[in-house]
């Protein structure tokens, strides 16, 4: 069967306190190490007022290094947990190169505080664009928001296919898809991919432990057997585009849709045949007809 990021790829385009680390755990005689005078300074001291987002590793800091380039630097807090996965997103995007993945700019080991160094993305993320409040907040436009989705297909689709071993991102999101100045959208948040075999074919990783992914996204043949392959990444994939059209979260308490996933209410909405009417109100008028279908047969065919 046609692989569904392939098919969203030549339809639309074609459309137009952590133990100590060791210095030997990261790659750095391929990546730039920075000193820590070098991080404070890029940080402001880690002042309050550099901070542009908090996760799960913790503070996301915005700084300025070298000549003047904006960068991201993610803090690691003191969990051995976050410690590894950023040990592995460093070491993942030392050897990827793309231009829908966020580029790793260096990293920083110090005792044992981690400080990993990335490219800026100034507009934030897809969730940000669909999921915004307040009175400076603009829905995402159509042509907007499908290149993005586009984008993010292109990223995928090298992730799978296009690198030495493939590789299984596994926290795909609204949240891990970065959108730029010039709104080229950028996979982040590697620190949970696994890298697999040459041969997607083979691409089989079977997981210990459970999903450790966010609610609503993730692929249940994953969730009940703990079967992990390319697929896994693009069920998820296939959630965030029914998440871009209908503009409404994965799972969202608060919703007035209820505690469901947004996918059973979407299949629902397909089945009964009012898709356009549960769509993003902003959107309803401003999609053609063949376009619109042409996508929710693609997100479809994805989950």
């Amino acid at each position: 069967m046609k692989c569904p990021l392939w098919s969203l790829l030549t339809f639309f385009v074609s459309k137009k306190k952590a133990p100590q680390l060791q210095c030997s755990e990261l790659p750095e005689d391929i990546c730039r190490q920075f000193s820590l005078a070098e991080i404070e300074a890029a940080t402001n001291n880690f002042h309050p007022d550099s901070i542009i987002g908090i996760g799960r590793y913790g503070s996301l800091y915005k700084g300025t290094i070298d000549d003047g380039t904006v960068v991201a630097v993610r803090r690691c807090r003191s969990s051995l947990g976050a410690v590894r996965e950023l040990q592995n997103e460093v070491r993942l995007l030392c050897q990827l190169r793309h231009p829908h993945l966020v580029s790793l700019i260096g990293f920083c080991l110090v005792e044992n505080e981690l400080f990993v160094v990335l490219e800026y993305m100034n507009r934030g993320s897809l969730a940000d664009f669909l999921f915004g409040i307040g009175k400076d907040y603009v829905p995402l436009s159509w042509k907007h928001r499908l290149h993005i989705c586009i984008g993010a297909a292109r990223g995928l689709h090298y992730l799978h296919t296009g690198a030495k071993h493939a590789v299984i991102h596994r926290h795909i999101n609204s949240s891990s898809i970065l959108v730029d100045e010039e709104w080229c959208c950028k996979l982040s948040d590697f620190g949970l991919s696994k890298l697999g075999p040459r041969s997607m074919s083979k691409a089989l990783i079977r997981m210990d432990t459970r999903p450790a992914r966010t609610i609503g996204y993730v692929d249940p043949e994953y969730a009940l057997y703990g079967e992990l392959t390319e697929k896994s990444d693009v069920f998820s994939f296939g959630v965030v585009l029914f998440e871009v059209v209908f503009g409404k979260k994965a799972f969202n308490r608060t919703s007035v849709w209820n505690e469901k996933h947004m996918l059973e209410l979407a299949t629902e909405s397909l089945w009964k045949g009012t898709i356009y009417h549960d769509i993003d109100p902003y959107l309803k008028g401003r999609i053609a007809p063949e376009c619109l279908n042409k996508y929710l047969e693609i997100a479809s065919s994805c989950v």
